[in-house]
Order: C-alpha cells, then structure tokens, then sequence
C-alpha cells in the first residue's frame, strides 16, 4: 500500500478517535482543538511538540486492529501531557523516570475515567503501581512520584515493566531546553486552555466532572499559582447526605406550572436531600516550639476563620479541633461554631515552647480513634515551619503540612522543610508577603 493512502487512512482514524473523546468527554472541547494532528513516518510510537500530535502510521494501524480503544488513550496521553504542561518542565538528574513519572500521571488520569471509549484491562504491574501509590497516599504530580520512587525499592525492581506498560509515547518533541520566546507562549497558551477545561468541568459540565475521577482534582491545583484553601480543603471532603434542595434532579418547569394552574400547589416538590462533598471533623494542629512567633499564628487563624466560615465544603454543624503541640500536645479545643473559632482565634496565646515531634500529635489522635473520640475525622492539618521529628508510617486519614517559613528562623545547616516532609503527606508552602499569605502547592 502506498505512503498516501495510509496517510490518508491514519488521518481518518485519528479525526474518529478524536471524535468519540469529543462525544463521550465534551468538557475537553477546547484542548482536542488546540492540538491539531499528522502521520509521521519518523516517530517510533506518537509523540507531540505542544502543536500537534505526531503518530506513526504502521503503529497507528496495529493499535486501532488489535483495539480501537488503544487509539484514545494515546490521543489523550498526549492531550494531558499538554494540558498539564509536562512538555515545559525541567527534566529531573534521572530523566528515564522523571519521564516514566510524567506518564504515570497521565495514565493513571485516564483510568480513572468512567469513560467505555477508554477502558481496557489493567495489568498486574499497573495494579500494583497504583495500590503502592495510594497506600502511601502519594498525590499524582511528576514531582512527587520522582521523590516516591526514586528511593523505593519497587521502582528499582519493576523498572523495565513499569516503562513497558506506562510509557505509551516520545517526549523526544518536548521544549524542555532552548526556543524560550517560543515556548513561554506556547506554555501559557496550555494553561490558558486548562483554565478553561477546568471552568467547564465545574460549571457546564458539572456531573461530567464529578465522573472525571483526578482529572478535575488536579487541574483545579495546577491551574493556580496561588494555590486557594477552597480547593485545598475540597481533598479531605466526603460525599455525605446534606439538607438542602436538590437543583440537579428538580425540574422547576413542573414546580411552576403547577403553582400557575392550581395557584399553590406545585405539581412537583424539591428534593430535601443532596449528597454533597463536605468536611465534618478536621483537625488542625499549630506547632507552638521555642522559637514560634505568636502574631503569625493568630493572624493565619484569623485568615482560616474568614474561608472556613464561607466555605461551601463544611456542614453547619462541623467540628474543628485546634491542638497546640511542641514535643506533646499541650492544648485540644473541639470547636462547633465559626463565631467560636473567631473568638479563638482572635485571642490565641501560644502554649508550649518546647521541641517540635510530630508524631505526638498522630499518637494523640490514635488514642482518642479508640476511645470512641474523631470518629468521623476527615484530614490533619499542621501548620509548621517543617523542622522537627515525623513519625516512619503514613496514618490512615489525609495529612497536610503547611510549611510556613515566617514562623521560625531557619538554621542555614538544615536541610530545607520541604525536603523533610514525608513523601507520604501533602506539602503546602506559606509565604507572608506584604500582609498577606500565598498558599503554593509544592
């Protein structure tokens, strides 16, 4: 068969694949017509430059024979290595897993689609990589992935399988290095279009978004640079049933057209009930060690109260405990009202001014699980400047670090907070710049 029909042939194919993408996931209208795409005899498997998607035509050919479905997943492996910008970003000292790291990010995405256009068979290496994954609570960012496995054994041990089944596409097109002008406009062309998926994922296209598993949850991250509490909090939240109208399944037509022919009887009443995203429990822990500085923490309480108190993942009747700990814990305050918290927070005095050991605050907690007490605990917060003693194993419910550097001096010897941090928590930097604070997701 000659060059030109197979094009030709190819061309068909992907304008199909990227059809039912379209069709089954129509918030990802904008990305599939920012990337344009073309057969490339020169291309081992697909690859992209940011501008189009380049597939090789006898690889194209075999995929779709053996299964349509393997056609749309590597048409959207690329469209997510472009949405999350991985094409733009520095290649780590080991660029073999950095790489493998980036296209684990995006698979893992994919799988967590309920979309049939995409679904297939897991491998055993792929079930293993993602059990070891959430077992450890590692968020799935290329960074945080490279930290996790680059000192674990099971990378080490499974390289090659991990490579074979996660690896789908070339990076040898990404602009990683040289071409600046070019790729600072191209970069912020992807991220102008992620802020749009995003926007639509969580107004238009509101239950195609709940359905879409990590794909909201992490553009709703890397799409901010300031990265809000709002969506911060929205991770340690649970589906529980809320009294509220149900505006998703009430249809208003019937509701008013009963109320216009038999004047106060609606043909139709509002469900009560809705199952909602919320927080009921959290805990939140302020390391009160030698050399903190009591303003800051009352102000970041004070700064906590304002977005808990509007925040649309809490319920009314929420518990907030407050710990004060340095070496142990030295103060628990159950918090049932925002006008509580406030007038906690506005008169804050800071207790303790010992060492710093996390892991008092975890043994804490575990005591009171069973003696009957944090039962429905959601998540752990502990605001710290990141110097202290961290417990060897991951607990059983979300924990966040907030790494605030304005809180203590940092000795110039130490190894940076960051690095201190478990790989197996989230990570959440506070700058205080001109009387305000940034929250960055690292």
């Amino acid at each position: 068969m000659e060059y030109q029909p197979i094009a030709q042939l190819g061309k068909d194919i992907l304008s199909a694949a990227r059809n039912e993408l379209y069709l089954a996931m129509r918030f990802l209208d904008v990305p599939l017509a920012g990337l344009g795409y073309e057969i490339s005899p020169v291309i081992s498997s697909t690859a992209t430059d940011g501008e189009t998607l380049y597939v090789q035509p006898k690889y194209l050919l075999s995929s779709y024979e053996e299964n349509p479905v393997l056609v749309n997943r590597a048409y959207l492996h690329n469209l997510l290595h472009c949405i999350f910008s991985h094409l733009y970003l520095p290649a780590k000292e080991s660029k073999e897993l950095w790489d493998l790291c980036c296209d684990i990010c995006v698979e893992a995405i994919i799988d967590s689609l309920s979309v049939p256009c995409l679904q297939k068979m897991q491998s055993p290496i792929r079930e293993q990589t993602y059990r070891l994954l959430e077992d450890n609570k590692i968020f799935y960012t290329p960074g945080r992935l490279y930290l996790f496995f680059e000192k674990h054994v099971f990378y080490h041990q499974n390289m090659l399988f991990m490579e074979q089944d996660f690896c789908i596409d070339s990076h040898a097109l990404w602009k990683r290095d040289g071409g600046e002008e070019s790729k600072k406009q191209q970069e912020k062309k992807w991220k102008e279009i992620s802020e749009k998926t995003k926007t639509n994922m969580e107004t238009f296209y509101r239950r195609a978004g709940n359905q879409a598993g990590k794909l909201l949850e992490l553009l709703q991250i890397t799409t901010q640079e300031e990265y809000r509490y709002d969506y911060f909090l929205k991770r340690f939240a649970a589906w529980r049933e809320n009294l509220k109208i149900n505006e998703d399944e009430f249809d208003v037509n019937y509701y008013t057209l009963g109320l216009d022919l038999y004047g106060n009887t609606p043909l139709l009443e509002p469900l009560e009930y809705k199952e909602e995203k919320k927080i009921k429990e959290l805990v939140i822990a302020v390391d009160t060690s030698g050399s903190c500085r009591g303003n800051p923490v009352r102000r970041f309480l004070m700064e906590t109260y304002g977005i808990l108190k509007h925040s649309r993942y809490f319920f009314r009747q929420s518990r907030i405990h407050l710990l004060q700990f340095d070496t142990i814990i030295q103060e628990d305050l159950c918090i049932t009202d925002f006008e509580q918290f406030f007038r906690l927070a506005e008169s804050f005095q800071v207790k303790g001014f010992g060492g710093t050991d996390y892991r008092c605050v975890f043994d804490y907690i575990e005591k009171q699980q069973k003696n009957g007490g944090f039962s429905g605990l959601q998540g752990l917060m502990i605001l710290t400047d990141g110097y202290g003693t961290y417990p060897e194993h991951p607990p059983a419910y979300p924990t966040a670090f907030l790494l605030a550097d304005f809180l203590k001096e940092t000795p110039s010897h130490a190894l940076p907070a960051y690095d201190r941090v478990p790989h197996w928590a989230i990570r959440l930097r506070i700058d205080e710049a001109e009387e305000k604070k940034d929250f960055l997701m690292e």
